[in-house]
């Protein structure tokens, strides 16, 4: 099975010519929002869905983004990447979730807050992190789409939910089923697309941050407690905000800044 999955990694196309483009952007130190909206505005299928991202309540603005260069002013080009890259994944990813018994829905809500949560908790305290940290939060979970996939193709769409009803949680429930959990199938995806090395390390260690180097150390953390927050239905619970501060607590990040955002994401 395992092998299995590794394959279907292997095969899953490049990222768009359009988003290959902004993501050169994105890193070129000597870019402007100017280069990046040209980019962004040759491709009118990419403008739509980054506008329609960036009007989304949970990013707290006060007044509708019509334009790109608004979208980039305002939210910053880390956000309008992460729009970006989200494109890309509806283009190269038919996305059925059944082993999970969950939905499309759910799980674009859960990527869609597990990006605003942490967009809102950085954007003042710590934007350098937002790099890493945002298309982090924001795709961490893409590995399970291609869980989902691989277990569907053999004819094994039931192990997962079997091994949760077993007592088991999520990642213990993929290890059992194919080998590796959500976040292993990420890092290796995100390495078949060449993202940063940096990014992909935060990610391997978002389940253990103790185990990376002192400098990952807070924001393999930070990524922790998001997707604590974050149900993998995109559901927000007391339960599921409870966990995450204790994570917040035992790596002493910003607990202020987190329910600041956290109210921001659930409109409170």
């Amino acid at each position: 099975m395992k092998q299995t999955l590794l394959k279907n990694i292997d095969s899953i196309p490049a990222l768009p010519e359009t988003v290959q483009e902004v993501e050169r952007v994105y890193h070129d130190e000597n870019s402007t929002f100017e280069d990046m909206r040209n980019v962004i505005e040759k491709d009118p299928l990419l403008t739509a869905d980054i506008l329609r991202a960036a009007n989304a309540p949970m990013y707290g603005l006060k007044r509708q983004i019509t334009n790109v260069q608004q979208a980039i002013s305002l939210l910053g080009k880390d956000l309008v990447r992460n729009f970006a890259l989200n494109n890309a994944v509806n283009s190269n990813f038919s996305i059925n979730l059944s082993p999970y018994a969950m939905t499309k829905e759910q799980f674009s809500l859960a990527c869609q807050r597990q990006l605003a949560l942490t967009f809102n908790w950085l954007v003042r305290s710590n934007p350098s992190q937002m790099k890493h940290l945002a298309p982090a939060a924001f795709l961490v979970d893409l590995g399970r789409v291609i869980i989902s996939k691989t277990l569907i193709d053999e004819g094994k769409q039931n192990l997962i939910q079997e091994a949760i009803d077993s007592g088991k949680d999520i990642s213990q429930a993929e290890k059992e089923a194919c080998g590796l959990q959500t976040t292993d199938v990420t890092a290796t995806l995100f390495n078949h697309w060449n993202f940063e090395a940096d990014m992909i390390h935060i990610l391997r260690y978002s389940d253990d941050p103790d185990g990376t180097y002192e400098q990952e150390r807070e924001m393999a953390a930070i990524l922790k407690a998001v997707r604590e927050t974050v149900l993998p239905n995109g559901e927000i619970t007391d339960k599921s905000i409870e966990t995450a501060k204790e994570t917040i607590e035992e790596f002493d990040l910003d607990l202020a800044g987190y329910e600041r955002a956290l109210d921001r994401v659930l409109d409170r």
